[in-house]
């Protein structure tokens, strides 16, 4: 009896380190949302300091499509200081999540999690791949559709989609960085136990 409530007890254990681990997820998500309302406020009343921001390529580099990007907006002749604020935001978000995920690899030394759920894998690598596909693809030219960034959009809006995409990129790597540590930890503990 005392195995099943240790066992029992273990796998509460894991189950609650791995609530904690999404929380987190979801915290650095709603932060990065914050920040990136905050920097498109501060973009909007000072242009000028987003368009700096925009012409530094180390800067532009934290999300590697805005290099591109920029001369697609330039060529489509979108308003310079809204193409600054879009792609400076942009980079913004990016790096928000970067450091989460640097706070991730660190964290991961520390966890107990060893909680391993067979789908969670896959369904991590099939979100990281489809935001992959879809937050790398260019700046549309044509008219806007409702999961591409363009040229006929504002910048409000492209924002947003932005956003999404950043984040559900990062999300699913995320969640695949936690699992895979979560299997390694199991597995290792297995082999320590048999």
């Amino acid at each position: 009896m005392t195995t099943l409530k240790s066992a029992n007890g273990k796998e509460g254990e894991a189950d609650k380190e791995m609530r904690r681990q999404l929380w987190e997820l979801l915290s650095a998500m709603l932060v990065t949302f914050l920040i990136a309302v905050l920097v498109y406020g501060f973009s909007w009343v000072h242009a000028e300091g987003a368009c700096y921001l925009a012409s530094n390529s180390i800067y532009m580099g934290i999300w590697p499509p805005n290099l591109r990007d920029a001369n697609v907006l330039l060529e489509a002749s979108y308003p310079v200081p809204d193409s600054c604020i879009l792609l400076s935001t942009r980079s913004m978000i990016s790096a928000i999540m970067l450091i989460y995920l640097f706070y991730l690899f660190v964290s991961q030394t520390w966890v107990k999690d060893a909680s391993y759920i067979p789908k969670l894998i896959p369904i991590s690598v099939f979100l990281t791949l489809g935001y992959l596909y879809i937050a790398t693809k260019a700046i549309s030219t044509e008219p806007a559709s409702l999961y591409s960034t363009s040229t006929h959009s504002g910048v409000v809006v492209n924002l947003i989609k932005s956003y999404i995409e950043i984040c559900g990129l990062y999300l699913g790597f995320a969640l695949f960085v936690q699992r895979m540590f979560a299997l390694l930890r199991l597995k290792h503990n297995a082999g320590r136990a048999g």
